[in-house]
């Protein structure tokens, strides 16, 4: 059964939610490795309890099993938010980002995986641009600022 079959009775935030997993799951295997560090960041994404992390490691565990590429899920999406959330989308592209960002290892395939979500998403590539130059500059500092801290 497909994902989005799975959860197609969902409301428009649950499934802006699952959305997000998924497609954060399908760009953490892009490199061929979906660390632990990957996978908890993921989790970090959305606030939850308990009961709500196990459906969410549901969601990532059938999006890790799925067939279907990344570009399919961002076409789902994309049918779900209206261009008046042109703003979630781009958040959407910044979470994977930084995704890609957080085993240290940002590999080619992460990068065409995000720049062919944004072109579904119809995000233009200036935004794109100050978007990796942002979490970029915020990665650095939070790193800095982490060694700085764990050192005084």
């Amino acid at each position: 059964m497909d994902i989005w079959d799975k959860h197609r009775h969902r409301t428009n935030q649950s499934i802006c939610i699952i959305g997000i997993l998924i497609l954060g799951t399908k760009l953490c295997q892009a490199d061929g490795d979906f660390t632990q560090v990957e996978r908890e960041e993921l989790l970090k994404i959305f606030p939850h309890d308990e009961k709500e992390k196990e459906k969410m490691d549901t969601v990532i565990k059938d999006a890790e099993n799925d067939n279907n590429s990344i570009e399919y899920h961002a076409q789902r999406i994309k049918k779900y938010i209206t261009n008046d959330n042109y703003v979630f989308l781009e958040f959407i592209i910044a979470v994977l980002y930084k995704l890609a960002h957080v085993d240290h290892v940002y590999s080619k395939e992460e990068d065409e995986d995000i720049r062919k979500v944004a072109k579904i998403f119809g995000i233009k590539k200036p935004w794109f641009e100050r978007c990796y130059l942002y979490l970029k500059e915020w990665i650095f500092n939070f790193y800095n600022a982490k060694f700085r801290k764990n050192t005084l």
